[in-house]
């Protein structure tokens, strides 16, 4: 009976704290580099499975003076790159292709900000981007979301990061924790059956 209880209790607990853990405020990170800031930003820092994951960029002059980054494709769409990964794992891109071949500067006037927002659907591409029929879901766990001005070269590009961890919806913690509850009320009831059926001496 201890056992149910602690594991009822850790049921409520979890779903407890979740809502909360939902409500955190965003999670960011920034590096300053030449006078100008780099900057990632997600809604949140702890997501249910299934959820979109709002990330914004940002990049900012902190200078009076205009600045040339460098080549970006003239594409609007493609002036920045967003990864996700997970360990040395690639789980998705944004952008994955642009068929505009002309570059143009990237410049930033005085004290100028462009910024850019885009979402990832927690799909795992399978590093095949363009095709959809082997895409599946991620599981729980932590991961690494990358943004950067899409630069040309890559090696001028200074890439930002920040963390998310990704965690199991509410009502499969429930069903879980019910689970276990039922496993181990049957095998208690079993045990006291067996005790019942042992003859006395």
């Amino acid at each position: 009976m201890r056992t149910e209880i602690i594991i009822i209790g850790f049921v409520v607990l979890v779903l407890g704290i979740a809502p909360l853990a939902m409500g955190e405020p965003y999670d960011s990170n920034s590096i300053v580099k030449d006078d100008i800031e780099y900057y990632i930003q997600t809604d949140k820092a702890i997501y249910n499975l299934g959820e979109n994951v709002e990330m914004l960029y940002r990049v900012t002059n902190l200078t009076a003076e205009n600045v040339i980054l460098g080549d970006v494709i003239d594409d609007p769409s493609a002036y920045y790159d967003f990864r996700v990964t997970q360990g040395d794992n690639w789980i998705w891109r944004y952008p994955f292709f642009s068929g505009v071949m002309e570059t143009i500067y990237f410049r930033l006037g005085p004290y100028e900000t462009k910024e850019f927002q885009t979402f990832w659907n927690m799909m795992n591409y399978n590093g095949t981007p363009l095709q959809e029929y082997d895409d599946f879901p991620v599981s729980p766990g932590f991961y690494n979301i990358v943004g950067e001005v899409a630069l040309w070269p890559k090696s001028d590009r200074i890439p930002v990061n920040v963390s998310i961890d990704i965690i199991p919806e509410p009502s499969t913690l429930l069903l879980f924790g019910t689970g276990l509850i039922v496993v181990r009320l049957r095998s208690s009831q079993g045990l006291l059956a067996r005790n019942r059926r042992k003859p006395k001496k």
